[in-house]
């Protein structure tokens, strides 16, 4: 078979191709810009650490927050924040579109924090079930964060339970 043939023959599958791919594309943006404009709720524990769940916010609200805190706009898709007790807890909840995103952030985080220009320090970090989970302290409590999957997770607690909660946190978010 000549060149010539075999161009006639591969041009047209790779344009079918290439046109798949942008059509996929397409849905893909317009399925994660939606998700963005409109972030969901998700689910927070009751309790941690033997502490209810005293005041929450949620999707549109949570996302917002987080925003506001740190400045800067992230591409979430999902969010939470959970006051526990009388402030003893706090926990954030954020979810990024895809697994990969999240664990980017949660880089980002430590990669911002280790440079020292926060008010947080560092305290350790360890492996567990194939993730690591970064230990801070600062601001007169404990701080956990990691990711789950898409999610990525924020504990503030009081030293007296910041272990309990963290623990019934890893098993909460998987």
């Amino acid at each position: 078979m000549d060149i010539i043939g075999l161009m006639k023959r591969i041009i047209p599958f790779t344009l079918i191709g290439l046109g798949t791919l942008f059509v996929i594309a397409a849905i893909g943006w317009v399925y994660f810009d939606n998700t963005m404009r409109n972030p969901a709720t998700l689910f927070l524990p009751e309790q941690l650490a033997g502490l209810p769940l005293s005041s929450q916010m949620n999707g549109p609200q949570a996302v917002e927050d987080f925003s506001n805190l740190h400045g800067k706009q992230f591409p979430l898709t999902s969010g939470a924040l959970g006051i526990y007790g009388n402030q003893q807890a706090t926990l954030w909840v954020a979810g990024a579109p895809i697994n990969f995103m999240a664990a980017n952030m949660v880089t980002d985080m430590h990669d911002k924090i280790a440079v020292g220009n926060s008010p947080f320090t560092p305290s350790g970090e360890y492996l567990d079930n194939k993730r690591t989970i970064y230990k801070l302290e600062g601001m007169g409590q404990k701080h956990f964060y990691f990711q789950s999957k898409n999610l990525v997770i924020w504990l503030t607690a009081d030293a007296e339970i910041a272990e309990i909660a963290l623990q019934q946190l890893k098993e909460f978010y998987p």
